[in-house]
């Protein structure tokens, strides 16, 4: 009876367990030999933020690059992305990734970028997030073919301010410093990005990849999400941006 109900019990708690999810593709650290037809690839260039405390000595000029896109797949029908929320009744085939997380292995470095080339499933895809900031509230969503590579350009992340706030100067820092305990906490605030076209200056296409099969990106504006990341929420172009553009145009 015992080991009847063990039985059951471990029965139980394995079909709790939630299932892992198929392991994320690592970037790749070289250029392949030849494009896998089966499979889509990613260019994009990320141009590192400067250092607001690049005044102290010793300090370098830009930020290390400690977070980066985050992308999904994407349901652009349902809304959503595929096999969560709206999109439930689309799930992905076994063995899919359902996001490729950010993994700081580029493929390239400039004085100021890092240039990533990623190896993905093709469909239809959303840039999710960056770092601690999800663009559920309207992002760029894409569509990859196989055995092609995407360029989606040169990508810049920056802070979505409210009109009363900033980011942290040294100065703050050495009053924080001084005034101790009682010191006033940081303001917070989500990341807005923006894409741009390469160009004359930026990293090259690697010489390995085949010229006929880069193409750049078209991006699909406007594409929502649920919000399965945590963190903050924000709209890609930043919602502060908008609003601030917006009171610019007013009369």
């Amino acid at each position: 009876m015992r080991k009847t109900t063990l039985a059951f019990a471990c029965a139980a708690l394995c079909a709790a367990l939630p299932v892992a999810p198929p392991a994320a593709a690592a970037p790749l650290k070289k250029v392949p030999a030849a494009l896998n037809p089966a499979k889509a690839y990613l260019l994009v260039e990320y141009r590192l933020q400067a250092n607001p405390f690049a005044g102290f000595p010793g300090s370098r000029k830009t930020m290390p690059l400690q977070g980066g896109l985050t992308f999904a797949r994407y349901d652009a029908a349902a809304g959503d992305v595929r096999g969560l929320g709206r999109a439930s009744a689309n799930p992905l085939a076994a063995g899919q990734a359902q996001r490729e997380l950010f993994s700081n292995k580029p493929l390239a470095k400039g004085d100021t970028t890092r240039l990533f080339l990623l190896e993905v499933d093709p469909g239809t895809w959303v840039v999710e997030g960056y770092a601690n900031t999800a663009f559920s509230l309207g992002s760029y969503s894409f569509d990859l073919a196989p055995g092609t590579v995407t360029d989606l350009g040169v990508v810049e992340a920056e802070r979505d301010w409210a009109e009363e706030q900033r980011r942290m100067t040294s100065g703050d820092v050495l009053l924080s410093a001084m005034a101790g305990p009682f010191a006033g906490h940081a303001d917070m605030a989500p990341l807005r990005l923006t894409f741009r076209p390469r160009a004359a200056g930026d990293l090259p296409v690697p010489a390995g990849l085949p010229a006929d099969r880069v193409r750049p990106v078209a991006f699909t504006p406007d594409s929502k999400f649920g919000d399965y990341l945590g963190g903050l929420v924000n709209r890609i172009e930043g919602v502060n941006a908008r609003l601030r553009a917006e009171a610019a145009k007013a009369p």
